[in-house]
C-alpha cells in the first residue's frame, strides 16, 4: 500500500494539473472505500468492491462526457474527502477520538466548497489540489516524524509540487504555441 500511495502521491504531487482524470479516479476511489466501510460487516466481498468501483466511475465519468463539469465533480470529491480526512487528523492531534459522528457533515461542507473553488479556478485549481494531495500521501510516509516535522515536509512538498506543475505548465504552453 506504501508503495501505491508513493507513486500516486509523486504523480500527483508533479503532474497533477495534466492527469486530472487519474486525480478524479484515485479521489473516487478513496471516496467510495470511505463509503464502504459503512456498509454491515457481513457485507460481501463483492458489494465492497462495488462501492469502491462506483465511487472511482463517479470521479472519472465526467471527464468522459462532460470536460467543464469533471473540474466541479473533482472539486467535490477532493473537497469532502480532504476536508474530513483533515479533520480527523487535527481532532486525533488534539486528544480526541477523530470525528465520528459528524465525518459526513464535514465531508458535505469540504465538497460544497471544493465544489465551488475548482469549478471556478479549474486548472490552478486542479494544480493546488494535486500539489496538496500528493504532499499529503508523501509526507504520510514518514512515520517517524513528529508532527511538526511531516507538517514542514508536506508543506516543503507542496511548494516544490506547485512550483514543477507550474514549469510543467508554462514548457507545454510555449512547446504548443511555437508549433
Amino acid at each position: 500500500m506504501d508503495i501505491a500511495k508513493a507513486v500516486f502521491g509523486g504523480v500527483m504531487l508533479f503532474f497533477g494539473y495534466d492527469q486530472e482524470w487519474l486525480f478524479a479516479l484515485g479521489l473516487g476511489l478513496l471516496v467510495g472505500l470511505k463509503l464502504s466501510l459503512l456498509l454491515p460487516a457481513e457485507a460481501a466481498l463483492w458489494m465492497i468492491l462495488l462501492v469502491i468501483a462506483a465511487g472511482g466511475a463517479f470521479g472519472v465519468l465526467p471527464f468522459l462526457v462532460f470536460q467543464e463539469s469533471s473540474y466541479v465533480v473533482t472539486g467535490l470529491l477532493f473537497g469532502g474527502f480532504f476536508l474530513s480526512e483533515f479533520g480527523n487528523i487535527l481532532s486525533k492531534a488534539v486528544g480526541g477520538d477523530g470525528l465520528a459522528g459528524s465525518t459526513w457533515l464535514i465531508f458535505f461542507v469540504g465538497a460544497v466548497i471544493g465544489a465551488v473553488a475548482l469549478g471556478w479556478t479549474k486548472v490552478w485549481g486542479v494544480m493546488f489540489a494535486t500539489a496538496m494531495v500528493g504532499a499529503f500521501l508523501i509526507s504520510g510516509l514518514f512515520t517517524n516524524l513528529t508532527p511538526i516535522a511531516e507538517s514542514l515536509v508536506a508543506a516543503g512538498l507542496f511548494v516544490l509540487g506547485c512550483i514543477m506543475q507550474a514549469i510543467v505548465m508554462r514548457v507545454e504552453k510555449q512547446a504548443n504555441t511555437s508549433r
